[in-house]
């Protein structure tokens, strides 16, 4: 809900924004031609847009139009326009401003999910160099569920050696989440807040990373989850090294008692 209240007050400040600088330009109108006007109309356009909000946008080139209409062109303080010169600019300036910004809204989600890459990447490869160097199982497992909690902006991260447990989405090697059917009363109504992690190593599961997001988190993308699996995959390796396998269920031997007297 937080969120969604945020994401409303930025559409409104986006719609404000043109309306103050219109009206900021009305003494100088006269002196000064209404195209400058309208490129600083553009520029806040994309200024806004540089928040990476497409409807902010939106909402900010519309608004723009509107109100270099009423407040810049004859007759002042009217929404029509008297000249084709400025229906001409009005239009222009519309069109310019909401492609401008959904460019630069664009380009700040490219750049944002570059550095999520970069981010994933730097996580996996750290996570390598503890296994290749030969650090010690509990700090492998320290290590890599450090790296999951900043990763995914976790609440907390912790590894437990225990079965999985039916409340809680698992998450696939695939990537792909699977969520519980039934929902406790009173509990977290997003059915990934707490997802198991499982840690592979020779078709045997030695334990889940149980990752726990705060209450305004976003769900986790297909490609943090990924990177998830991968960073359990380093703690499997570790297990596989410096734990023994256990034996297949076949293989396991009898129960047995003899008594010695």
């Amino acid at each position: 809900m937080a969120r969604r209240i945020a994401h409303a007050l930025k559409v409104v400040a986006a719609f404000l924004i043109p309306l103050g600088l219109c009206a900021a330009w009305v003494p100088v109108r006269d002196r000064l031609p209404n195209t400058d006007l309208a490129l600083v109309l553009v520029l806040a356009v994309l200024l806004i847009g540089a928040a990476g909000q497409r409807l902010a946008v939106f909402a900010a080139g519309i608004s723009a139009a509107f109100w270099f209409d009423f407040f810049d062109t004859r007759p002042f303080e009217h929404p029509s326009i008297q000249r084709i010169a400025d229906v001409e600019t009005t239009v222009v300036l519309a069109a310019v401003a909401i492609v401008g910004g959904e460019l630069a809204v664009r380009i700040v989600r490219h750049r944002s999910r570059a550095r999520s890459e970069a981010a994933r990447l730097h996580s996996i490869s750290g996570a390598a160099s503890l296994l290749a160097s030969g650090e010690e199982l509990a700090l492998v497992v320290a290590a890599v569920g450090g790296e999951l909690k900043g990763l995914l902006g976790l609440r907390s991260c912790t590894f437990e050696v225990a079965p999985h447990h039916p409340e809680r989405a698992r998450l696939r090697r695939d990537g792909e989440l699977v969520v519980p059917r039934t929902e406790r009363p009173g509990g977290d109504p997003r059915p990934w807040a707490i997802i198991e992690v499982p840690v592979w190593g020779h078709r045997h599961v030695f334990g889940h990373f149980v990752l726990e997001f705060p209450r305004d988190a976003r769900r986790p993308t297909h490609g943090d989850l990924v990177a998830a699996i991968a960073l359990g995959d380093q703690v499997g390796a570790a297990f596989m090294t410096q734990a023994p396998t256990p034996p297949e269920p076949a293989d396991e031997p009898a129960p047995t008692l003899r008594v010695v007297r």
